[in-house]
């Protein structure tokens, strides 16, 4: 069997549907290193069921122009318990991987490791017990044998990946493996890298429809969008298969395809999360295809997009269509309450910072409702008393700020401001706050999709 050159930590469903079948892509050109060997740190294992199907699953994109069913045979071996030696391989060139933005272990907003979240690893780096500890571990053992460096590549959806991979991963080297620090500092890289493509959970409807064009249920099989993205900084510490010849686009400096991406396409889902399930809507596809929070959110895009810098090769104007597109999928129907998921993380870097670019022109109130909206869904209730299930790292904080402000608007919007995600200039923008305080009482009695529709016609009204 052809040697591994990646690694991938995490081989979820999104590796299955994305970098492994760049890589299936790469091998079927002529490149059988880029073989991919997985390994799970954590449930599900999924060891039993790739050798069960002989190391093959089924990748079925589809979208409201038809389907296409892929075979993949990238992942030659799945690993499901590491052991300290698991980067010690000479033939292992890169690793990727999908952590979780909470499998970081850092301070939310910050690159700085959390003492809370590390402290086991810290007190018995021996035995680690999150991904952090993992890699400082096997990257000791690699240096202990005399291996050369190697690319660790963070595939999570994280605002510049690499460089909170870097700081939390040295931060935790410098107090547990005091030698390691300066070998890593010479020999690792840790590249930026951008992702995209839209994986929901596979439905009883899904693994049906995988099964009956495979031939046979797939344990492994997942469904997913057609559209896909990878965009890799070009850092290596050594060469790394040629990923670049099946449409990964290496590039000098990720950031503007990043930022792209997390405005208009993350910040359409992350708007849509709560605006929808606020107006009763269950899924993305829902909100997004609806007659009047469809045409808004095209508005809200838009205005995302006069926030950015062009990346290289790109259209911000068509980058806007396709997102509109991709969210109109009728296959891919996130529920919006996973999307809401954590959104304390999400919301700075997606809404916030343009928000900011607009707080004095038309584009204004898009904003206000939009985190208006946030601000009442983390209340845990809708306009009609129902409860929301709020999952987030700050749902505690948020009970408090609801209960503190007792049904007050001013008070409660107050409260969700002095946040640390809303530092700087909106915390202080008069008009802007007024409009939040505004918005949030009328929250408690109607649905966003409500406000949409009685603005639209208030604007039809005036054009008249």
């Amino acid at each position: 069997m052809t040697p591994s050159a990646i690694l991938h930590i995490g081989p979820g469903a999104f590796h299955r549907a994305h970098q492994a079948v760049y890589a299936d892509a790469l091998i079927k050109a002529g490149h059988p290193e880029a073989r991919i060997r997985g390994l799970c740190l954590f449930p599900p294992r999924i060891a039993h069921s790739l050798d069960a199907q002989k190391g093959a699953y089924h990748v079925l994109l589809r979208d409201g122009a038809g389907q296409e069913l892929r075979r993949i045979t990238s992942m030659g071996e799945v690993l499901d318990e590491p052991d300290q030696n698991f980067l010690s391989d000479p033939a292992l060139r890169l690793v990727t991987m999908t952590l979780t933005e909470k499998g970081y272990c850092h301070i939310p907003g910050t690159r700085r490791l959390d003492p809370t979240a590390i402290a086991a690893d810290l007190k018995d780096p021996l035995r680690p017990q999150t991904g952090i500890g993992w890699l400082a571990l096997g990257l000791a053992r690699r240096q202990e044998a005399g291996l050369p460096g190697l690319t660790l590549a963070s595939c999570d959806n994280i605002p510049a990946n690499g460089r909170l991979l870097q700081a939390v991963l040295s931060e935790f080297a410098s107090q547990a493996w005091p030698a390691l620090a300066s070998w890593m500092a010479q020999n690792v890289t840790f590249p930026v890298s951008m992702v995209d493509r839209i994986v929901p959970r596979v439905d009883e409807e899904a693994a049906r429809a995988i099964g009956q064009l495979a031939g046979a249920p797939d344990m492994l099989g997942v469904a997913a969008e057609p559209f896909g993205q990878w965009v890799l900084e070009n850092d290596f510490a050594m060469p790394i298969p040629p990923l670049e010849k099946v449409g990964v686009q290496i590039v000098a400096d990720v950031r503007p395809y990043e930022v792209m991406k997390h405005r208009i396409l993350n910040g359409a889902q992350t708007a849509i999360a709560h605006l929808g399930a606020l107006s009763g809507f269950e899924t993305s596809f829902q909100a997004a295809s609806d007659p009047v929070m469809g045409p808004w959110l095209a508005r809200f895009c838009a205005a995302q997009a006069k926030t950015l810098t062009c990346p290289p090769g790109e259209s911000l104007d068509a980058y806007v269509r396709t997102t509109l597109e991709r969210l109109r999928n009728p296959h891919i129907r996130h529920p919006l309450v996973q999307i809401g998921t954590d959104s304390s993380f999400k919301l700075g870097q997606r809404i916030v910072e343009a928000a900011v670019c607009h707080l004095d022109g038309p584009e204004a109130e898009l904003y206000a409702l939009t985190i208006a909206a946030w601000m009442r869904y983390n209340t845990g209730r809708d306009a009609n008393g129902a409860g929301i299930p709020v999952s987030d790292p700050l749902a505690d904080r948020f009970r408090q700020i609801n209960a503190d402000a007792g049904g007050d608007a001013g008070a409660l919007v107050q409260g969700f401001l002095d946040l640390d995600l809303f530092e700087g200039q909106l915390r202080h923008h008069r008009a802007f706050r007024d409009r939040l305080v505004t918005l949030c009482a009328v929250l408690e009695r109607q649905s966003p999709r409500d406000l949409m529709m009685a603005a639209e016609t208030s604007t039809a009204e005036v054009e008249r």
